[in-house]
């Protein structure tokens, strides 16, 4: 935008995020009063189930907890519901407010059966999880609702009531109908609000933005969104009520320039909207994130993102004036949040392309591109249809989610194969087989290497299949201590089969889990093959024997398994065609597993920061790694193997990167003297990544010597913003362990 500053967005920002500072210096605020309505109401109605009682919550809410407009703001959208400002998501023990109530209620002893399964492999570092069911990755049925309108929703849900005879399934439609009306309430108030206030306002450029919003509420999201202005604060809107209402978190906002595209032609053609205007509201959009949260609390990100680019249900790729501004916003304003998550079809514009690139370039550090052709065709294969698999979304952090049509548990446990495979090699050295009662195969015994090979795999299975075992007995009881009605009305299949989204009742209801150090795996399966296998140096036996002292008194042996034997990343034919072959045996052992909710489960190749939390208690490895040096990220070759980009991309050339539904993650860092606003050299990567059949990838462009600097320096540094794991933060804001392991990654980088 030319000279954003002079524009109402630049002057009024500033006073934006500090009235919200104000307003939230009171977060969490004391709901107990209301808690006690709740309780009174549940003793008097002792037969009253789970699914009616989160409906009180709505309807409470509806009726008691405060709306709030900001003056310097054109959106509504904040219900204090109690929650506090940071909200993310919500598992046991549940956050505060009045959405959690029902969780906060639970006596059932899920909680503590779940820890008393899950610690000791915590514990451990077999697993690691909080969560038994995704409470924090989810993205409300925008399409559906500016499509129908809650009123249109509830007219479906009233005629399915007709023809249902189930008790249960009465019972979840009677709930969605009365959640519609509840939200539908609330929303009102806000109009309500806006015309109180405007009545004092004598602001006239205030005064104008409380007329439309007293217009816009009344009517929206009830009824269909009519104009980009209502389709805009729909998206916010339904975020923000999803966060409050249901205790669970909405992390993605949606496929924002795909969905608002067609309002803002509408509202363009009509004379309702300017150019000018409708860039200046998506630079709001864009902005609210950063704005909302406390960043400096925000250690593991906001969770928010939104996607770009890419394509339509037809195949017909996305790209306009909304993808232009959105790119620009964040090169104009720095912004942190929501992640930029941008799709690209097989036929993006050149434009596109130099946009996206000159956004990684400038080192923002805050995109990730996905490959439409890869990802789509992932979906397919789990049996999800075209038209649908081509609205997929992304997040939290690169998930993958399609709009309107799943309910998808993800980000929920990571895996740790490297941990795996040292509990093969020593199987006395963890309780995890003797507790699922798997007696493993005996891969110490195994004569050659593909009998080896064999076993590790189905070992490997076994152990995912227990795991997923548990997953689904919990996932099984998410109706009983938090059903969703509202979010499950925005669900396509929901009121269709009248089912709750805690029940299956989306189209498709998958889950997933996430792999943590593959490199390290990989690397370790080729070390035990060369090396004791091929080249006969060391008996299995001797190799195990040096990892149990962590290769004390061994060191020439672990330089040379380290420096010796080929690794991930060293773009050899035959060690890119053992990563093709490991890949694809990991994700058929993870991959079509049933789920608790009538779904699949999907694999997934990304870590978040488990490379780093899961590696204190993974012991010694094949590869020469040692006790408590960190684990391999997503896709990238081991933090201990230098390898350039190109090698990078050698490597997952060839590749079959559709057998993970859930996306297999890449993360490119690059100096920034290589970068250093290079943008050719960032659209090159991004068209080799798409050719190479990838499936997404992170840029994170690092200065190891602002970093080194910011280290001893802080204050000099405040804006200093780094790509973590999949999500951004400013790097003051990192714990201090994070920002070493981050300075390191720099160093390596150079």
């Amino acid at each position: 935008m030319n000279d954003w500053k002079q524009t109402q967005f630049g002057k009024e920002y500033d006073a934006f995020r500090q009235e919200l500072d104000d307003y939230y210096a009171a977060y969490p605020t004391d709901v107990s009063a209301l808690e006690q309505e709740l309780d009174e109401k549940s003793r008097l109605q002792p037969q009253a189930g789970a699914m009616e009682k989160k409906t009180w919550i709505y309807e409470l809410a509806a009726e008691k907890c405060r709306v709030k407009l900001f003056r310097h703001c054109p959106f509504y959208f904040e219900v204090d519901t109690g929650a506090p400002r940071n909200l993310a998501g919500s598992c046991f023990p549940p956050i505060p407010g009045l959405g959690s109530w029902l969780m906060r209620r639970d006596t059932s002893g899920l909680e503590q059966e779940f820890q008393n399964w899950i610690a000791p492999y915590v514990q451990e570092d077999a697993l690691n999880s909080t969560m038994y069911v995704d409470c924090a990755h989810h993205a409300m049925g925008v399409g559906n609702v500016l499509r129908y309108g809650l009123r249109g929703l509830q007219r479906q849900a009233q005629a399915r009531l007709q023809t249902e005879t189930d008790v249960e399934k009465q019972t979840f439609l009677r709930c969605v109908i009365r959640a519609e009306d509840a939200v539908m309430r609330l929303c009102a108030r806000f109009a309500d609000e806006a015309e109180r206030l405007r009545g004092t306002e004598r602001d006239p450029v205030v005064q104008a933005r409380l007329a439309r919003i007293a217009i816009s509420a009344r009517r929206c999201p009830a009824e269909p969104a009519e104009t980009f202005f209502e389709a805009l604060n729909t998206m916010l809107l339904l975020k923000e009520l999803g966060n409050g209402l249901e205790s669970m978190g909405f992390a993605i906002l949606g496929h924002v320039d795909r969905v608002l595209a067609p309002y803002y032609a509408r509202d363009v053609q009509l004379g309702r909207l300017t150019v000018a205007q409708a860039q200046e509201l998506v630079y709001w959009f864009c902005a609210m994130t950063d704005a909302k949260w406390d960043l400096s609390q925000a250690l593991y990100g906001t969770n928010t993102a939104m996607s770009i680019g890419g394509c339509d249900e037809n195949g017909t790729p996305v790209f306009n004036d909304i993808t232009r501004w959105v790119l620009q916003c964040y090169l104009d304003c720095g912004l942190i949040n929501p992640k930029v998550q941008a799709r690209f079809a097989p036929d993006a514009p050149e434009e596109y392309y130099q946009l996206v690139a000159q956004l990684a370039a400038s080192g923002r550090n805050v995109l990730s591109v996905f490959n439409d052709r890869t990802i789509i065709a992932a979906q397919m294969r789990m049996g999800k249809q075209e038209a649908d698999a081509r609205l997929y979304l992304n997040g939290g952090c690169q998930e993958v989610l399609l709009a309107d049509t799943e309910v998808n548990s993800r980000a929920t446990c990571y895996l740790s194969p490297c941990r795996y495979l040292e509990m093969m090699l020593e199987p006395d050295g963890t309780v995890f087989f003797d507790r699922e009662h798997i007696v493993p195969y005996d891969v110490l015994a195994a004569p050659d290497f593909e009998t080896f090979y064999h076993r590790v795999m189905r070992n490997l299975s076994m152990i995912v299949n227990a795991v997923a075992w548990h997953y689904n007995g919990f996932e099984k009881r998410w109706a009983a201590y938090n059903p969703c009605p509202f979010f499950s009305s925005t669900i396509t299949g929901c009121i269709e089969k009248a089912q709750d989204v805690s029940q299956g009742g989306a189209i498709y209801n998958n889950s997933g889990f996430a792999l943590v150090g593959l490199a390290d795996f990989i690397d370790s399966l080729y070390a035990i093959k060369e090396a004791v296998y091929e080249q006969k140096r060391y008996t299995l036996a001797e190799l195990t024997a040096m990892l149990r002292k962590n290769y004390e008194g061994c060191e020439l042996d672990r330089l040379y398994l380290q420096n010796k034997i080929p690794k991930v990343g060293a773009d050899t034919a035959q060690m890119n065609a053992f990563v093709r072959r490991v890949t694809q045996d990991i994700a058929e052992s993870i991959s079509w597993m049933p789920n608790g909710r009538g779904g699949r489960y999907e694999a997934s190749i990304w870590s978040f920061y488990g490379y780093e939390w899961m590696k204190a208690h993974c012991g010694a490895l094949p590869d020469g790694r040692l006790r408590g040096q960190s684990l391999s990220r997503g896709l990238n070759p081991s933090e201990r193997t230098p390898a350039e980009l190109s090698a990078i991309l050698h490597t997952m050339d060839g590749v079959d990167y559709a057998q993970f539904p859930q996306s297999a993650v890449a993360y490119f860092c690059m100096p920034v003297s290589l970068a250093d606003d290079n943008v050719q050299i960032c659209a090159g990567l991004i068209r080799c990544f798409l050719a190479c059949g990838g499936s997404a990838v992170d840029f994170d462009v690092l200065d190891s010597a602002a970093i080194a600097d910011a280290l001893e320096h802080p204050e000099r540094h405040q804006q200093l913003v780094i790509r973590v794991c999949g999500y951004s933060a400013r790097f003051v804001d990192l714990s201090r362990e994070m920002q070493l392991e981050i300075a390191g990654r720099a160093q390596r980088a150079v």
